[in-house]
């Protein structure tokens, strides 16, 4: 496996400033145009896409790939590795309330599980020391699905490729919709129907305006599925199937989070879609079970010391140079958290978005300590290893500048299907590299000599 063992190896060779040569070539209008119409082409509202973007060597890309893949596959092995098959056990490590361990306890069957290691999004930022796992998102509805793709196509029509295929150059990444959909579709049953089968995008909060929906409609029409959308709550579950309107659905596509699930879906709506997808009535993508999968509480059982006998040599090698010492926080371990201010990131388990983390060395003692003490006094917090991250230099339109890179490469049924790229400006002291916290974003690129 080959390894970027400095930073600088991470970045495609030969290509680092390719853009300057580009402006140098086409001149610096003509640049901006090209710009301006890669913006045009990959406009979303409330995003602001990368361009130009930053090209990764093949080998750098191998190793994130290879990682991902590595990583959702331990997470997977929790449950009978770590736990013995209890997953009691597992939910109490967790914290989950009895509300929420009720509901997951009642999710727990073969096809659950099964579909609960289809869709995974490990988040790696980058950093002096490599890439490196801060969480994993495992879930239906991950961001990335609806930017990768359309990140590239545009980008292949754009007068900069044209300028590195004519100085021997192209750029490489996996095709996310047909690696998405071989998973998608492998969890999908035939059953007779009239026309063509209808999956239903469901949302959980009203509030939810879904400005990717578009998106979707087309990944999943592609697969010859017909499309509808809106609340799971307003779904009929009835004995000879599931409706929504008078129509029958034959997917139900949770386009909503677990947090999401326990603020705005009532749990017998959960259990009437589960019931009917073990009846075959409708197949139910996913149910709530990926949430087990999901806590950055998992990350402690990786890399705490009290569990290392339940991984091998090899894997322990894995876990100490990925991902980094993560541990509930509780009133036990709250003393080492306090005393290490300075060194540690205090997390939400189950939260997304970027939201309530907190930078120990941005905070005062006094201030740490009471955010620490908040934490051990409920349940569902982590602290985790301050990481030194990589100011990776990109061009903003202007001038090139320094970034903090975050990269979430998504893995489909265990197969690499490209990576979400979000980067911050490292000037701005923005340290939560993500979209909602104003991150740009894009889709990650192999640069490489053509193939001749």
């Amino acid at each position: 496996m080959t390894r970027a063992h400095e930073p600088s190896g991470m970045l495609a060779p030969g290509l680092e400033d390719s853009w300057t040569k580009y402006q140098e070539t086409v001149g610096a209008e003509a640049a901006r145009e090209d710009a301006d119409a890669f913006a045009a082409g990959t406009y979303r509202e409330g995003w602001t896409h990368i361009y130009p973007p930053q090209l990764y060597s093949p080998g750098f890309v191998d190793e994130l790939a290879y990682a991902a893949r590595t990583v959702v596959g331990l997470l997977q092995g929790i449950p009978e590795r770590v736990f013995g098959g209890d997953f009691a056990a597992w939910m109490e490590f967790q914290g989950l309330t009895a509300e929420e361990s009720d509901l997951l306890t009642r999710s727990l069957n073969k096809r659950n599980l099964h579909m609960a290691g289809q869709f995974a999004r490990p988040d790696f930022v980058l950093t002096t020391g490599g890439p490196k796992v801060v969480e994993v998102n495992v879930s239906a509805p991950l961001g990335g699905m609806n930017t990768v793709d359309p990140y590239l196509k545009q980008f292949r029509s754009s007068g900069y490729l044209r300028q590195l295929q004519e100085a021997g150059y192209d750029v490489s990444a996996p095709e996310m919709r047909s690696i998405w959909g071989a998973a998608f579709q492998s969890l999908v049953r035939p059953r007779p129907t009239d026309g063509l089968p209808v999956v239903f995008e469901a949302i959980a909060d009203r509030a939810d305006i879904n400005s990717g929906r578009q998106e979707f409609e087309k990944l999943v029409g592609s697969f010859g599925f017909g499309y509808a959308n809106g609340l799971v709550q307003d779904l009929d579950v009835r004995a000879d199937g599931v409706y929504y309107e008078g129509r029958r659905v034959d997917v139900v596509f949770t386009m909503y989070t677990w947090l999401e699930t326990r603020k705005f879906v009532p749990s017998e709506v959960t259990v009437r879609l589960m019931e009917a997808d073990a009846a075959g009535l409708v197949d139910f993508i996913a149910p709530p079970t990926s949430a087990l999968f999901d806590n950055k509480a998992n990350l402690e059982l990786l890399t705490s010391d009290a569990f290392a006998g339940c991984f091998t040599e090899a894997e322990r090698e894995f876990i100490q140079r990925y991902i980094p010492r993560t541990f509930r926080v509780t009133k036990e371990t709250a003393p080492e958290a306090v005393a290490h201010r300075s060194r540690m990131v205090l997390k939400p388990g189950s939260d997304y978005g970027g939201r309530g983390i907190v930078f120990g060395e941005r905070m005062s003692d006094e201030e740490w300590a009471t955010a620490i003490g908040d934490a051990a006094a409920g349940s569902g917090f982590i602290c985790q290893e301050r990481l030194e991250l990589w100011a990776s230099p990109g061009f903003d339109g202007t001038e090139y500048r320094d970034y903090y890179v975050c990269l979430g490469p998504l893995v489909f049924a265990d197969t690499y299907a490209g990576a979400l790229v979000r980067r911050a400006d490292a000037a701005s002291g923005n340290l939560v590299i993500n979209v909602k916290q104003g991150a740009e974003a894009g889709g990650l690129l192999a640069g490489h000599a053509a193939a001749v």
